[in-house]
């Protein structure tokens, strides 16, 4: 991992700016989707998360999955590329300060599909643009990061009344690790309501996080796949306090 680090008066337009950046293209590229006709197997996927929690802290991404040989119900190699923004406290020599980290990562990997499962492993390049706020006895300072990501998830239905989602990834440029798992009993079609938790964190700058909640799952909002979330969270910076989150995706 290489780091180039500067102290620049204009880091927060850099994130505020990558922020924009990622909204505008999850807005444009859902109006897209919606659009789109579903004749036939998909070979992309869009996907949006984001969730918030009540002491400040959020969580942004778009990803977009591409089966280049293929379709994406099938198994095969699988091309994704993902922007996201995070919003974290650190320890800095005994000051708590506030990170804004915004991320792109260029993963490639193979989707298994067994007994209709479906399990991804993905590995790539992540390049991080960390910016930290000036605190007292610190100023603001920016530094371009990078390094590799590594991903895996899993989803099925050990049942058609039953659903399992689990999911990790690590970041060695900013050195974040997330991992979480849901369940879920059908209340509709496809559509699922259970309880989730997850787990990340930083074993570097000693920061942890613990989530407890429940989602529903699968429903249809203006055209997209859509679940939310909500429930309790325990920060190591922070505190405790609650989150509350939403998923879209669309396939085309």
């Amino acid at each position: 991992m290489f780091t180039h680090s500067t102290c620049l008066a204009k880091t927060t337009d850099i994130s505020s700016s990558a922020l924009r950046w990622l909204a505008s293209v999850a807005f444009a590229s859902g109006v897209a989707f919606v659009s789109a006709a579903a004749a036939e197997p998909p070979r992309f996927n869009l996907q949006s998360t984001s969730d918030f929690a009540s002491y400040g802290a959020f969580y942004t991404d778009l990803t977009a999955t591409y089966a280049p040989f293929g379709n994406l119900w099938d198994e095969g190699w699988r091309v994704q590329g993902v922007a996201s923004a995070r919003r974290y406290s650190t320890t800095d020599a005994g000051q708590k300060r506030i990170g804004l980290d915004a991320t792109v990562d260029v993963l490639g990997g193979y989707q298994f599909t067994p007994n209709g499962w479906s399990w991804i492993l993905s590995a790539g390049p992540t390049f991080v643009d960390s910016h930290l706020y000036a605190a007292p006895g610190f100023a603001a300072s920016n530094t371009i990061k990078y390094g590799l990501k590594v991903l895996t998830s899993l989803y099925g239905k050990p049942s058609n009344d039953t659903m399992v989602y689990v999911q990790a990834h690590y970041n060695t440029a900013s050195d974040f690790y997330y991992m979480q798992g849901k369940t879920g009993i059908a209340i509709a079609p496809n559509v699922f309501v259970g309880p989730e938790a997850a787990f990340s964190g930083s074993w570097v700058h000693g920061y942890d996080q613990t989530r407890i909640g429940g989602h529903i799952s699968g429903f249809t909002l203006a055209g997209f796949n859509t679940g939310v979330s909500a429930g309790f969270v325990r920060d190591s910076s922070y505190g405790k306090g609650f989150y509350a989150g939403v998923n879209v995706q669309s396939d085309f």
